[in-house]
């Protein structure tokens, strides 16, 4: 298979924007556990001017979503023909990897 430097580009997008969005995911579920047990209001908790213990995740939490959008507005230009090669995504590299009958494991 021949794939272009546009091509390429489009697959480390999408890699990154599926590690953003795992890891939004995860931030988002530790966020509204502690939500729940704090049995506060969501617009109270979520706002981080009025939890301050809170804060730096829920920033966190805006800067990955927004994050996730820029890269699904690059795959958006890509599907419209244009280039995304002048887009250098930091893609984060995989952890060595086995797969043994279907088993997913970590290596040294």
């Amino acid at each position: 298979m021949n794939a272009s430097p546009n091509d390429l580009a489009l697959i480390a997008v999408m890699r990154r924007y599926f590690l953003v969005k795992d890891e939004a995911n995860a931030l988002k579920q530790r966020l509204e556990a502690a939500r729940k047990d704090a049995g506060e209001e969501i617009t109270r908790f979520y706002d981080p001017r009025l939890n301050t213990p809170h804060a730096d995740e829920i920033m966190t939490w805006h800067r990955l979503r927004r994050e996730q959008e820029e890269l699904m507005s690059l795959a958006a230009r890509w599907g419209r023909g244009g280039s995304i090669e002048d887009c250098h995504v930091e893609v984060e590299p995989p952890a060595e990897t086995v797969h043994l009958l279907g088993i997913h494991a970590v290596t040294d």
